[in-house]
């Protein structure tokens, strides 16, 4: 089965990418202020403290944001198996965590309204201590909290007491 956001893997591994939306913010910024920035030269105010400083925030605060989301988007990668899912996030020391399936016991998918027309959204897994994992920022949300609730049923009804 091809899944259109995920990847699936010949291990019955499934994996899950970052969300494009991660990139909102930093084209809001860039839009807001360079329409406002073009305003200013369009009405003749170009040379204004007013336009200096949109000038300022369009050369070094969208960039700045722009890097940071591409980073995100390439150091987040998301693994569902069998027995356990791995997950990578951070972009300056990005690591691999590992959690067992048979160590959770709930995953819920969290959607904005913008996730809804989208289709980007949070993983929240919560683990047998009580402590919640939540992964922002993940394609198809839904979809990957279907993937481990079914395998975390499969590894409880495969440990249910006698």
């Amino acid at each position: 089965m091809t899944l259109r956001n995920s990847m699936p893997a010949k291990d019955d591994t499934v994996r899950f990418k970052a969300h494009w939306t991660i990139f909102l913010p930093a084209m809001t910024v860039t839009l807001i202020y360079g329409g406002l920035w073009v305003f200013l030269l369009i009405v003749g105010k170009g040379d204004t403290e007013l336009a200096r400083i949109l000038l300022l925030v369009l050369l070094l605060v969208a960039p700045v944001l722009l890097v940071r989301a591409y980073l995100r988007l390439v150091s987040f990668s998301l693994h569902v198996g069998r027995q356990a899912l791995s997950y990578r996030r951070g972009w300056i020391r990005p690591r691999w965590h590992r959690l067992q399936i048979n160590s959770l016991t709930s995953v819920r998918a969290s959607v904005n309204p913008l996730g809804r027309i989208f289709g980007g959204g949070a993983l929240i897994i919560t683990r047998l201590d009580g402590g919640d994992i939540r992964l922002y920022d993940v394609a198809s949300p839904q979809l990957a909290a279907r993937h481990i609730s079914r395998r975390l049923r499969i590894m409880q009804a495969g440990h249910k007491p006698i």
